[in-house]
């Protein structure tokens, strides 16, 4: 029996850019991998039926029927055609969460696969097969940012460029890495949505493009103030970030979302962003500690969470 754990991730800035590497035009983004966990456990079945559990339960006799997509086109991409059962569960609700639980399903079952079949791929292939299940199997229209970022693990900044991606861990000491951590408050929306939805709404959009270079910028920017820089900077490129990445579609955000938004402005956060696409899933604010019991209690009625950054990445056992 083989357990993978794979983290969930949080993107800071320059989401959306890696998307349009597949155009051609280098994208870069700034992501941490935080404690919260999806988890696979992959087992031999005792005969020749396959068994896959997530939100449903499906028991099926072969591969091509199973309706869940990733874990699908994840099987046949190692040709595994039966006897095979896969059950995945998650820290948190993160499915359409906006902290890239789909890819950390595709990476956690590739990790799983890959100790199932005594392999041993490192970082680097992990996400690279993920994309390619996702990408060019599933059609899935998404960038490479959350395949890298849960498979490596760690504050990191990715850049996506022609000849591949290239990954940069983000030096900081711990001390100041705790310092900028304090300082970010997430809470959930209990809206859940389909990023590959909203991201088609993008990519259709006549003015996919107007934005991209303002984007890629914030990502220097951010680099610049959270390694040596004024921390207290971050909220206001938090906040161009999301007036930008607002004008891309109006699926990006709504009424409600807008409402919380302000509400937390209101209360003392200098910025803040939806996590991954937009639309729901999880807020993330940049607030300095001596306003977040304002922003809190603004904000009650929604469940903030707890957590911490990590440095592992995807993990596989034998249990």
């Amino acid at each position: 029996m083989i357990l993978s754990k794979t983290p969930l991730r949080m993107s800071f800035v320059g989401g959306g850019t890696d998307y349009f590497t597949n155009f051609g035009i280098p994208g870069k983004v700034i992501v941490t991998s935080i404690d919260k966990y999806l988890y696979i456990l992959l087992n031999k079945k005792h005969d020749k039926n396959i068994r896959v559990s997530y939100s449903e339960t499906e028991n099926v006799k072969k591969i091509s029927l199973i309706k869940h997509e990733l874990i699908r086109e994840t099987l046949k991409f190692f040709e595994i055609r039966n006897g095979i059962e896969v059950v995945t569960s998650a820290d948190i609700p993160s499915s359409g969460s906006g902290l890239g639980s789909s890819s950390a399903l595709t990476v956690g079952l590739v990790n799983a696969i890959s100790k199932f079949h005594k392999k041993n791929f490192n970082k680097n292939q992990l996400a690279k097969i993920a994309c390619k299940i996702e990408v060019d199997k599933c059609k899935k229209p998404i960038g490479m940012q959350d395949q890298y970022s849960t498979s490596f693990g760690g504050l990191n900044k990715i850049e996506f460029k022609k000849k591949g991606v290239v990954v940069s861990k983000l030096e900081l000491s711990n001390l100041r890495l705790n310092s900028f951590k304090k300082k970010i408050m997430i809470f959930y929306t209990g809206i859940n949505r389909k990023a590959d939805k909203i991201l088609l709404k993008i990519k259709n959009n006549k003015n996919q493009f107007k934005h991209f270079h303002k984007l890629v910028d914030l990502v220097d920017d951010f680099e610049k103030e959270l390694v040596s820089g004024e921390l207290l900077n971050l909220g206001n490129i938090f906040h161009e970030n999301w007036t930008l990445k607002k004008d891309l579609s109006s699926k990006v955000s709504s009424f409600h979302i807008n409402e919380i938004y302000d509400e937390a402005i209101k209360a003392g956060a200098s910025g803040g962003k939806l996590l991954g696409a937009g639309g729901g899933g999880y807020f993330m604010f940049f607030v300095e500690e001596k306003f977040q019991k304002n922003v809190r209690k603004k904000l009650s009625k929604l469940k903030q969470i707890e957590f911490n950054f990590e440095e592992k990445g995807s993990q596989s056992f034998i249990v």
